[in-house]
C-alpha cells in the first residue's frame, strides 16, 4: 500500500489563524462571552476572556468587550498570531485511486474536517496539498480517533453518484471494535435512539451524543468475533443508520464501551456533573481508541450506468494490531 507522510506537519508551523464565528438566530442577544462559549464549548471561558482582553476578538476592525450583546447574522473574527495546531498522526495510506475515487486509510488521531483547534492538520486539508489538481470531496466522515477507510470523490460527476448512496443508506459499512467486557451474545442489534447532549440540557459536551428515548432512530448490528483473556471482546459493528458517534454511544449504552474511548468509555454525560469538560480528540502517543472502519462497499461511479444490477466495489483497510491476539478464550 502506498503511503503519504507529511513532515513537517503544516499546522505545526506557526501561522496567523483567523476564524469567523457567525451568530445564529437562537444566540441573538447573548453576551459575547456566552456566545463564544457556545460556539466552541471545549474552549475554557478563561481563554475567551484572555483573547478578548488582548483585542483578538473583533467585528469588522472594531475590538469588542465580553459584555457586548450579539445579534443574529453578525460575524466575529478571532485572530491568533503565530498559532500552532496540535500534532496529529499523518501517515496516510492510499488503498485505491482512479479517475473518480481516492480511497485512503486514515490514521488516528487525525480530524477529517477543519474544526476547533485543527485546520491545516486535518485529513481533507493534507490531501488537498497532496492532490492540488483534484476537486476532492469527502463522501462521509470518521471521528478523529477512528482509523480506517475514508472515501473521497475526485470530480463533481463522481460526487453526484457517490454522495446520494451515503445519504440513502445504500453504502455497506463494517467496523471492527474492541470493547471492555466479555459480551454474552454472538449477535446483538441495538436500536436505542440517540440525541444531541447539548440540546437535551447538558453543557460542555464537546459535540457528544447520548441515548435518549424520543430522539433520532439509530440502529447498529454487533457480532462477536472473539473474546480475549484481558477481559475485552472483539466485535464487528455494522451501522444501519449513520448517527454521529453511533457505534461508540451504543457500545457504551450496552455496558461494553470501546477500549480507549476518551469520552464514552468513562462517563458519557453524567447528570450529576453537567459542567464536566470532556474531550473528543486524543493526542499523539495516547493509548489508541479501538474503533476501525474496516470495509466499505458501494457502487463505483463507473458502474452506475451499467445494465442490470450495478456491481458493488468493496474497499478494505487491514485490521489494526489491537484486533489480533493470541490470547483468545
Amino acid at each position: 500500500m502506498k503511503t503519504i507522510r507529511f513532515d513537517p506537519l503544516p499546522g505545526c508551523l506557526p501561522y496567523l489563524n483567523e476564524r469567523l464565528m457567525r451568530v445564529r438566530q437562537a444566540q441573538s442577544g447573548l453576551p459575547l462571552i456566552d456566545f463564544l462559549c457556545e460556539f466552541h464549548p471545549p474552549t475554557p471561558r478563561e481563554n475567551w476572556r484572555r483573547w478578548i482582553a488582548c483585542g483578538e476578538i473583533t467585528i469588522g476592525d472594531q475590538e469588542v468587550g465580553e459584555d457586548r450583546r450579539v445579534a443574529a447574522g453578525e460575524r466575529y473574527r478571532h485572530v491568533i498570531p503565530r498559532y500552532v495546531e496540535p500534532a496529529v498522526s499523518a501517515t496516510i495510506g492510499i488503498l485505491h485511486a482512479d479517475r473518480a475515487l481516492l480511497v485512503v486509510d486514515k490514521p488516528a488521531p487525525l480530524p477529517v474536517h477543519p474544526s476547533g483547534r485543527f485546520y491545516r492538520n486535518t485529513l481533507s486539508m493534507l490531501l488537498a496539498t497532496a492532490y492540488p489538481d483534484d476537486s476532492l470531496r469527502i463522501a462521509h466522515r470518521l471521528d478523529a480517533n477512528t482509523t480506517g477507510v475514508v472515501i473521497f470523490t475526485r470530480t463533481a460527476a463522481a460526487a453526484s453518484i457517490v454522495q446520494p448512496q451515503f445519504e440513502s443508506r445504500q453504502v455497506e459499512k463494517q467496523y471492527l471494535t474492541r470493547v471492555q467486557g466479555h459480551v454474552p451474545w454472538d449477535e446483538y442489534r441495538c436500536d436505542l435512539e440517540i440525541g444531541d447532549a447539548k440540546s437535551l440540557g447538558h453543557r460542555n459536551t464537546a459535540g457528544a451524543r447520548i441515548v435518549n428515548e424520543g430522539s433520532q432512530p439509530a440502529d447498529t448490528l454487533f457480532r462477536r468475533l472473539d473474546r480475549f483473556q484481558d477481559g475485552t471482546s472483539l466485535l464487528q459493528a455494522t451501522p444501519i443508520t449513520g448517527r454521529t458517534n453511533q457505534i461508540r454511544v451504543h457500545a457504551a449504552a450496552m455496558g461494553f464501551p470501546v477500549v480507549g474511548d476518551p469520552f464514552y468509555a468513562t462517563t458519557v454525560v453524567d447528570k450529576s456533573d453537567r459542567n464536566r469538560r470532556p474531550t473528543q480528540t486524543l493526542g499523539v502517543g495516547d493509548p489508541v481508541m479501538c474503533l476501525h472502519a474496516w470495509r466499505i462497499g458501494l457502487i463505483h461511479p463507473d458502474n452506475a450506468a451499467s445494465e442490470g444490477t450495478p456491481q458493488r466495489c468493496v474497499y478494505e483497510s487491514p485490521p489494526p494490531g489491537w484486533a489480533q491476539s493470541n490470547q483468545s478464550q
